[in-house]
């Protein structure tokens, strides 16, 4: 195993969640699963989950792709449903001026960084997974390019 290849960007995302957790606690700055502040009981379990990623990309570096992918799609999924939902929750009000919003309180600094920090991983994983897949079934740039003069000539 290459050394890129055991430490990805990925793999640190996952590497530094006591990070997270000490400045979720010890700080107040929440910037990992700020969606789930209002339930401890799951956030914690949460921050549990993203250890054992980690864990288990440190154990077995060849599915950490997958691991990564799925994990931020969830995290993505559910800071975007926590930002949208009060929303949505508050234009079947029957009065929709009158009603009290409050939620736009929900938009903060912390809640935009997780989902930059969530939507990043996601995507950045996501082209890292399409590279490996290619490698792995042996396309590649240069057999693609010397497959197209081949088809040329």
């Amino acid at each position: 195993m290459s050394i890129g290849n055991r430490h990805s960007i990925a793999r640190w995302y996952y590497y530094i969640t006591p990070l997270f957790i000490l400045l979720d606690y010890m700080l107040g700055i929440n910037v990992r699963v700020n969606v789930l502040d209002s339930t401890p009981l799951y956030k914690n379990l949460y921050y549990g989950f993203c250890i054992l990623c980690g864990v288990g990309m440190y154990i077995a570096p060849r599915y950490s792709t997958i691991v990564a992918l799925s994990e931020s799609t969830i995290n993505f999924m559910m800071t975007i449903l926590g930002l949208f939902l009060p929303y949505v929750q508050h234009l079947y009000t029957d009065d929709v001026l009158s009603a009290d919003w409050e939620v736009a309180g929900a938009l903060g600094i912390e809640r935009i960084v997780n989902l930059v920090l969530a939507g990043s991983v996601a995507i950045f994983v996501f082209r890292q997974s399409i590279r490996t897949i290619g490698e792995t079934f042996g396309y590649t740039k240069t057999t693609s390019n010397h497959s197209q003069q081949s088809d040329a000539d």
